[in-house]
């Protein structure tokens, strides 16, 4: 089949951006002709909070986009959709995942060829910050295409509640193979200068208020007391200031015990942070799925998440993972007990879950079903 996709992608960062990128070669492996337009303009700088929307990384991927969408700019929209036409692709799938793009996404779809199959990947149904306007903005943009996906249960569920539509299938989160294979811990230390002596348990990803990191590090202070050889690192972006977890951890004489890595993570350096750590720990108060549960299955890492909806629905207590409530007691009990807990058994149960949820399956239910 003749795909067109629209959304994210490199040299845009980000890990939407890069599940597309995976999309795209997957379904250029599985024997289809893919073509990827992404933006000229995604977000406006004043509203993008973060310090760039672009990778600093220089290696182009396999299937280079076309930077030709501007999501601010209707006439653009209008340019868009004439240029895809033209192409005549059987299928055009759009990534959603903010309101924001619903207009344009929406605007383009509606003006393609009838017979173009419009499919929406959805990521995320609302914001995780709540829109005045993000239900009208779904709705819209649901009514502009002919079938959507979603990676979880718990979005599926969200739309439902909104849109009596049939025409969706919930899949999965595909696990990354671009960032590499799991490497030895004590290399992956050596690389980050990390003590061989340490257990690392890690927080990763962009720091935002929903993922629960205040919890995490609140039962810190529990976990050193029964361990005090655990570290927690803390490894990604902030779009506003850390001064509340910096107070925490003050307040709680803390600091000996924690690495904060305020950055964002270039991807050829996402293995060592994973690879040196025995557990990746996902606090959330909130979520729709989460792409650093993925990464764990990929580097064959244990986690510990909070019984949320998104998150706990990918793993089985005890068995692949290990769920907590959402409290800063409940989780330290839960990173004691899975600290301990037999790591040969639990990976052995992660790998099979790492072959479930891998890309071929998931591109061939997402053209087929």
């Amino acid at each position: 089949m003749n795909i067109v996709v629209i959304g994210p992608y490199f040299p845009y960062r980000g890990g939407i951006s890069d599940t597309n990128q995976e999309l795209c070669e997957n379904l250029q492996k599985s024997g289809h002709s893919v073509i990827v337009f992404t933006f000229s303009l995604q977000y406006p700088s004043i509203f993008f909070p973060g310090k760039t929307q672009l990778s600093s990384k220089f290696d182009s991927p396999k299937i280079q986009a076309k930077r030709i969408i501007n999501s601010i700019n209707p006439f653009n929209w209008i340019s868009i959709a004439k240029k895809i036409n033209d192409i005549d692709p059987d299928i055009l799938i759009s990534c959603y995942w903010t309101p924001y793009m619903a207009p344009s996404f929406s605007f383009i779809n509606r003006i393609l060829n009838k017979k173009i199959q419009k499919i929406g990947l959805i990521h995320n149904a609302f914001p995780h910050e709540n829109n005045f306007l993000q239900k009208s903005l779904l709705k819209f943009y649901l009514n502009s295409i002919d079938k959507h996906v979603t990676l979880s249960k718990n979005v599926m569920n969200q739309i439902k509640k909104i849109h009596n539509i049939k025409n969706g299938i919930t899949l999965f989160h595909p696990v990354p193979k671009k960032f590499g294979e799991p490497i030895n811990k004590n290399l992956a230390k050596e690389k980050l200068n990390l003590s061989k002596d340490s257990i690392y348990i890690l927080f990763f990803g962009l720091i935002r208020e929903y993922k629960g990191l205040d919890i995490l590090i609140k039962s810190m202070s529990t976990i050193i007391q029964e361990k005090n050889e655990v570290k927690l690192l803390i490894v990604g972006e902030s779009y506003k200031s850390i001064k509340k977890y910096k107070e925490i951890i003050d307040r709680k004489n803390l600091k000996n015990n924690i690495l904060f890595k305020e950055k964002y993570i270039d991807e050829n350096e996402i293995k060592y942070w994973f690879c040196s750590s025995d557990l990746v720990i996902q606090p959330y108060k909130k979520a729709s799925q989460s792409g650093i549960s993925s990464l764990s299955f990929q580097f064959e890492i244990p986690t510990v998440t909070t019984n949320i909806k998104g998150l706990s629905e990918y793993i089985i207590d005890n068995q692949d993972g290990f769920i907590s409530e959402p409290n800063h007691k409940d989780l330290s009990n839960k990173i004691l007990f899975a600290i301990d807990y037999d790591k040969k058994l639990m990976i052995n149960k992660i790998k099979i879950k790492k072959d479930k949820y891998n890309w071929e399956k998931f591109v061939s239910h997402l053209i087929n079903n």
